[in-house]
């Protein structure tokens, strides 16, 4: 199957087989769970190698965000801190330059390093299933969000002097304007994992290096830095080295190697219409295409992860490796969604906007494959704590189990299970994430999704019956190869105390019983021991 969980990023360097890693990005899903055919039908999506279909990517939280209190809302899935009010400058737009000068002097929640979003930041608020995404941010708890444009800090690469990129938040292109112009302002900040614990994803740099403004994006060029090498060559496909993706070298596959196959518009030039490229992606794998056949058309966000901001014609990496990169306008797989459904994404290799046209038209394709699993392991790990060490007879003794991802991936379908040892009598058993279930002396816990970085916290209760010591042991699972097995289990060793009173079984409380009668010696001992025993 061709569902895929892109890993979540480590801020890290690392090297492997001689590229040297300054950071490595997981790429989220587009949000389309939805697939429609050229008519604009929806269809079912199985086979269809749609997005919808697809859905490559990170799993977004949920809540997606959450409000804060203070008249701010954090992203869940990018750690991004935005203001809940989406026009605080209104009734009044703003040029460029006063746009990054009101982000970088605004005092909110407590805050006062906010700053004019970059073009990654704000394009990472689009939902692509979504026909209006300023209703669904709106639904979200955000509140004036306009159907209109939206400054970045990120300057247009081909006329540096005068244009800069801006996110329409009603349909989602991400097109460029005269800095002149007023457009609506939505401060940022924070994000870009500056705590781990702060976001599912980590974006990248968006490759602008040179500022145009005081507080613009070359200025602070926030985000993951981009590795060196950017791509790995492999002779005829090529590795992202920053999302881990794997693209046919030549750009324009379809040209060179099956040029009978398109007979769209101009024949054998490459440019076919939406279907057929879908179509063509689906040819490969059958054909076994390198000895793969997990290609598939990139949906919106992979085509534009490629961009390099600071470039134009083509918007692509200084010293990248491939070829054929001739015309601008590439298929992603991801509907726009609207009252008819008869459009799809492009991205313009050209200079990186990305807009929609009618699937009827002409574009070219540029498959691509695996990467999802980025560095290709994952280490999820448990660790456990008793509390009291020695406990008594009779008395509550409690484990605290901690399973952390370590990453990078993340885990799903995690599950703890729990051998409770003889001489213990279970009472409780939570998780701070999913649920527990006891069967026998068996608990298990389906912690379930475990981002990067991320913990649950299970907390057991028993009570011990017999003095002496007891051992109890915990494992961890999950659907995902784990390289490092070697933490996947953790024990907790418990020294039991005998009852002062001599209470260490329920038989020496009914021995207790029936050796006094009340009101004689030793009658508050058999108090004293049913008391702090509770029977089995």
């Amino acid at each position: 199957m061709l569902k895929k969980v892109l890993f979540f990023n480590l801020i890290l360097t690392i090297a492997i087989a001689g590229v040297t890693f300054a950071g490595t990005v997981s790429l989220p899903r587009t949000g389309q769970t939805k697939c429609w055919d050229t008519n604009g039908y929806e269809i079912p999506c199985a086979g269809t190698g749609q997005d919808g279909d697809i859905q490559a990517g990170v799993v977004w939280p949920e809540p997606r965000f959450t409000d804060n209190g203070d008249d701010t809302m954090t992203d869940n899935l990018t750690g991004l801190m935005w203001t809940k009010n989406a026009e605080l400058t209104s009734p009044n737009l703003m040029d460029w330059s006063q746009a990054i000068d009101f982000c970088n002097n605004l005092k909110l929640g407590g805050h006062k390093d906010w700053r004019l979003p970059n073009v990654n930041e704000l394009e990472s608020l689009i939902n692509a299933n979504e026909f209006d995404s300023t209703a669904w941010l709106v639904s979200q708890g955000f509140t004036n969000v306009l159907d209109d444009d939206y400054w970045s800090s990120t300057t247009n690469a081909r006329y540096t002097d005068a244009y800069a990129w801006y996110v329409h938040m009603y349909n989602g292109r991400v097109e460029y304007g005269d800095k002149v112009h007023y457009l609506v302002v939505w401060p940022v900040r924070s994000g870009q994992c500056g705590s781990f614990v702060d976001s599912v994803i980590c974006l990248p740099q968006t490759g602008q290096t040179t500022s145009y403004y005081s507080g613009d994006d070359g200025d602070l060029q926030k985000g993951v830095v981009w590795p060196i090498p950017r791509f790995t060559d492999h002779g005829n496909s090529v590795t992202d080295n920053l999302t881990g993706l794997m693209w046919t070298k030549d750009a324009n596959l379809l040209a060179t190697r099956n040029p009978e196959f398109d007979n769209d518009g101009t024949a054998g030039d490459g440019d076919v219409t939406w279907q057929h490229a879908l179509d063509y992606v689906a040819k490969l794998n059958a054909e076994n295409y390198l000895g793969q056949t997990d290609w598939r058309l990139p949906n919106w966000k992979e085509l534009y992860s490629l961009t390099d901001f600071s470039k134009y014609n083509p918007s692509l990496p200084t010293g990248h490796p491939f070829i054929n990169v001739y015309d601008c306008f590439y298929w992603s797989s991801t509907t726009r969604p609207s009252s008819y459904n008869t459009a799809a994404w492009h991205f313009s290799l050209c200079d990186g906007y990305v807009d929609y046209t009618g699937k009827s038209g002409v574009r070219l394709v540029w498959p691509v494959r695996a990467g999802q699993i980025g560095l290709g392991y994952l280490d999820i790990s448990v660790n456990k704590t008793d509390l009291p060490d020695p406990v008594t007879v009779g008395n509550n003794l409690t484990y605290t189990i901690v399973v952390t991802n370590n990453g990078p991936e993340t885990a799903t379908g995690v599950t703890l299970t729990d051998t409770l040892p003889a001489g213990v009598i279970y009472v409780a058993a939570t998780s701070t994430l999913g649920t527990c279930s006891r069967a026998g002396s068996t608990v298990t816990c389906n912690i379930g999704t475990l981002y990067n970085a991320s913990s649950a916290t299970v907390t057991i209760i028993v009570t011990p019956t017999t003095a002496g010591t007891i051992t109890n042991t915990a494992t961890v699972t999950c659907n995902e190869t784990d390289t490092n097995t070697g933490n996947n289990t953790a024990t907790a060793t418990t020294t039991v105390n005998a009852s002062p009173t001599g209470c260490s079984t329920w038989n020496d409380v009914i021995e207790k019983y029936n050796t006094y009668v009340s009101g004689q010696a030793g009658w508050a001992d058999v108090i004293t021991c049913y008391n702090q025993y509770v029977s089995p």
